[in-house]
């Protein structure tokens, strides 16, 4: 049970680091490093998930440690965690939509980098990353997050079992925020003319991105049954944002790169 959860778990992660806002919020610190630290600020996500992580962790092993006396609620923390996702995603949504109609196309915009202190979210250090990851791990408004809490509810392996279910899930999570990292400052350092375009297509894909999971989670919300397992679902989404990077990166391949100073290593 606990090594098919763990699996399970592991393309949930895939899937939360494909999650518009850690999109958002990794665009942004990313942004804001490249000029002070070019080298680390392509491991932006990596700092990121690692501060997330630390969170997840915490919150599996109190699940694991209670998890007997709640496994009874968790399709209702699940439900929760779901609606509540539901309505981040489309507030995602309609702020990049804005953007595009007022033609603000420097970056991706997110909704809880807007809610944690101005010091964290203009901070030009990679290494801030670390704590704005922790704060991203609060809260159980992320469905595929809630939805590993639901195994470890139902593994019931105690602390050391819920420890690997989060641990599995901070390893795909780790692996899809590194890529996005690595992807921006990409992105961030192109100089070539085809710059507003190339970053409307990737603000269209993440607000498309974020309508099309919103759709899907009320679709199950309601009753609707996907006949693709979790597992499956996570591959097509993480798939699809993997589509965007590749595409983005062959129709930039004619276009310039940043002065040399920024592929410096500090």
């Amino acid at each position: 049970m606990i090594a098919t959860g763990a699996f399970t778990v592991f393309a949930l992660g895939l899937r939360h680091g494909a999650d518009p806002d850690h999109l958002a919020a990794i665009d942004n610190m990313t942004r804001n490093s490249v000029q002070r630290r070019p080298f680390l600020s392509r491991f932006v996500g990596s700092l990121f998930a690692g501060g997330h992580a630390i969170m997840v962790l915490a919150i599996a092993s109190l699940v694991g440690y209670l998890g007997a006396r709640f496994s009874s609620h968790s399709q209702t923390i699940e439900n929760a965690g779901t609606a509540i996702s539901i309505v981040v995603l489309l507030f995602i949504a309609a702020v990049n939509l804005r953007q595009l109609a007022l033609g603000q196309t420097d970056r991706v915009a997110g909704v809880k980098a807007r809610m944690i202190p101005a010091a964290l979210r203009n901070a030009t250090s990679p290494w801030v990353a670390l704590p704005v990851g922790l704060l991203f791990g609060f809260g159980f408004e992320t469905s595929s997050q809630v939805a590993a809490y639901a195994v470890a509810f139902g593994a019931d392996a105690g602390v050391g079992g819920a420890l690997l279910v989060g641990s599995m899930f901070c390893a795909g999570m780790m692996c899809t925020d590194t890529l996005d990292s690595l992807f921006i400052h990409h992105l961030v350092t192109y100089r070539a003319g085809r710059l507003p375009h190339v970053m409307r297509v990737w603000i269209w894909s993440v607000t498309l991105f974020a309508i099309g999971v919103a759709a899907y989670e009320f679709a199950q919300l309601i009753g609707w049954r996907s006949p693709m397992p979790d597992i499956a679902v996570s591959g097509v989404l993480v798939g699809a944002l993997l589509a965007v990077f590749a595409w983005i990166f062959l129709s930039m391949r004619s276009g310039g790169r940043a002065p040399a100073a920024l592929e410096q290593v500090p």
